[in-house]
């Protein structure tokens, strides 16, 4: 009897946390009835509650509310509710990052932080969505990988991979992966590669397989490699040089600056401004062009030559 007392004792106050973690307020009455015990038992799991909280979680609190004659957690920074669950649902699906199996476990995975009254909102809202989301062509599930890859860069292990070039060509590299970037639907592993001599980039879905090595990396290759500030200034996960360009543009201002985050306007006309932009230059002639008549590009002189000369190579397909 004592064994099952405990159990249930047990369940009793990790339902009750669990439904306060959700940010649903409870009552006594309503958890009493629930496992049919006096009131005064889950006021005792309550005061258990906040004397873990006091310990465990000092920014979170047990409240009660007079107006829903419930108790309920306040100050919880750090958990999800239905706006924020939302906002990661719709970036999730718009990523079309992973596979629909993938997709629908992580989706599932968010709704399950929610009240069932919450989730039912949240799931007709995104129904619709969910139900035509399109895989990428690649179908390759990445979850797993994305997890393994993670585990190298951090205990700097050095990797044979077998690896798929755009042109279908499988060829091997031995490399030590230092960072990961997700970019334009896919996962990009930033890595020395020891064959080149230099870091590369590898598309996640391309590689096909891939073997620790216990060989230890050298010390230069070991360097922390700075993906945050290369995010600043890649497009398109394109290699290229860094160069800063100047370029006037008739668009939406705001669109090139998010598109250019080492940007600002430095000149203001009539009906277009000027920016300045420190970016790779491969990646950025990418989108440039994307831009049409909105766009021209004023400096420097050889990568405005440049843009000059892929407009003619353009031209030459509508004209031939």
């Amino acid at each position: 009897k004592e064994g099952v007392f405990m159990s249930s004792s047990a369940t009793r106050l990790l339902d009750i946390y669990h439904k306060l973690l959700t940010g649903a307020s409870i009552t006594k009455e309503e958890f009493a009835q629930k496992y049919e015990v006096d009131p005064r038992t889950i006021q005792r799991d309550l005061a258990d509650i906040r004397l873990f909280l006091e310990e465990y979680r000092p920014n979170a609190e047990l409240k009660y509310s007079h107006s829903t004659k419930g108790f309920h957690l306040a100050g919880q920074n750090n958990t999800l509710g239905k706006a924020e669950t939302l906002a990661l649902c719709k970036i999730l699906l718009a990523s079309r990052a992973f596979t629909k199996k993938e997709t629908d476990h992580l989706l599932g995975a968010l709704n399950d932080n929610l009240t069932p009254a919450e989730q039912k909102e949240l799931n007709w809202i995104i129904k619709n969505e969910q139900s035509n989301y399109v895989e990428l062509q690649h179908t390759k599930a990445l979850l797993q990988i994305l997890w393994e890859f993670s585990n190298y860069i951090v205990k700097h292990r050095l990797l044979n991979i077998v690896y798929t070039r755009q042109d279908k060509k499988q060829v091997t590299h031995t490399i030590l992966p230092k960072a990961i970037i997700f970019s334009d639907y896919y996962f990009y592993v930033v890595s020395y590669s020891q064959d080149a001599e230099k870091d590369l980039f590898f598309r996640l879905d391309w590689i096909i397989d891939y073997t620790p090595l216990e060989k230890k990396a050298g010390h230069s290759q070991n360097l922390r490699y700075e993906d945050g500030k290369l995010r600043q200034n890649i497009q398109y996960m394109t290699p290229g040089e860094l160069i800063t360009i100047t370029f006037e543009f008739s668009g939406t201002v705001e669109a090139a600056l998010d598109r250019f985050p080492n940007s600002k306007v430095i000149k203001k006309l009539a009906d277009s401004v000027v920016i300045e932009a420190e970016t790779i230059d491969q990646g950025a002639m990418m989108w440039l062009l994307s831009q049409g008549k909105r766009i021209k590009v004023l400096s420097p002189a050889d990568f405005k030559a440049k843009m000059e000369q892929e407009i003619k190579k353009m031209l030459q397909n509508y004209t031939t």
